[in-house]
């Protein structure tokens, strides 16, 4: 549908930023059990960037790689 281009897109980003949580979260326990819910993380994080405004937002905004206005960084797909 029209939908699906953005759609791909932000699913991309909320996975991508889910899989470097999830990565840098784990990454130093080596081979101690974890449990970590990346797409929980990522949920409670999309809340804060619709709950500030101002520099808060804008850090939330450069950490996840993406913005709930649509827009994105440079680097970003």
């Amino acid at each position: 549908g029209a939908g699906t281009p953005v759609t791909g897109r932000v699913a991309r980003l909320v996975a991508d930023f889910g899989l470097r949580l999830f990565r840098e979260a784990v990454g130093h326990r080596g081979d101690t059990n974890a449990v970590f819910a990346p797409h929980g993380a990522t949920a409670v994080l999309v809340a804060l960037q619709l709950a500030t405004a101002g520099h808060g937002r804008h850090q939330l905004e450069a950490t996840m790689g993406f913005s709930i206005k649509g827009e994105c960084p440079q680097w970003c797909p």
